[in-house]
């Protein structure tokens, strides 16, 4: 297995905080309705590790495309040839993620007794995270000296 690059580490570092942040929130509301357990507890960190899991393996495998598309130069039709490789693959990748996240979920909630609901939500979350971490980026960006008005 091939190391993370850098932003890799750095992307799955700030989702986990993001997810961490937002299963505690969960957590806290869970207390303050009356409903917190320790199946709860359990079932909120443990979809929120598969979640950053996820998102980690996801990254080793944009990362692993990306280096093998950059490995040497490709004619043309190699570099089309490979494109339509590397977006199967990344298709299959998807979908056997998905598959197993979907298995361990059930795992947790039906033969460890993790709470439904605080187990299948966390699921959501890094998509979440990542959509705050887009807008915010969006944010920062630079306004193009082109579309200043005068």
């Amino acid at each position: 297995m091939r190391k993370p690059d850098k932003a890799v580490r750095e992307q799955t570092a700030r989702v986990a905080l993001g997810v961490a942040a937002m299963v505690a929130l969960m957590l806290i509301v869970y207390a303050v309705i009356g409903r917190f357990s320790l199946s709860v507890a359990l079932g909120g960190v443990y979809s929120g590790l598969l979640g950053i899991l996820n998102f980690f393996i996801m990254g080793m495998m944009v990362q692993s495309v990306t280096e093998r598309m950059a490995e040497k130069e490709r004619t043309e039709q190699e570099i089309a040839d490979m494109s339509v490789q590397m977006q199967n693959r990344m298709k299959l990748s998807y979908n056997m993620r998905m598959i197993g996240l979907f298995a361990l979920l059930v795992l947790g909630i039906a033969v460890f007794k993790f709470d439904a609901l605080a187990t299948i939500l966390p699921s959501v979350f890094p998509s979440i995270v990542i959509r705050i971490l887009q807008i915010a980026a969006a944010k920062k960006a630079p306004v193009s000296e082109g579309s200043e008005e005068p």
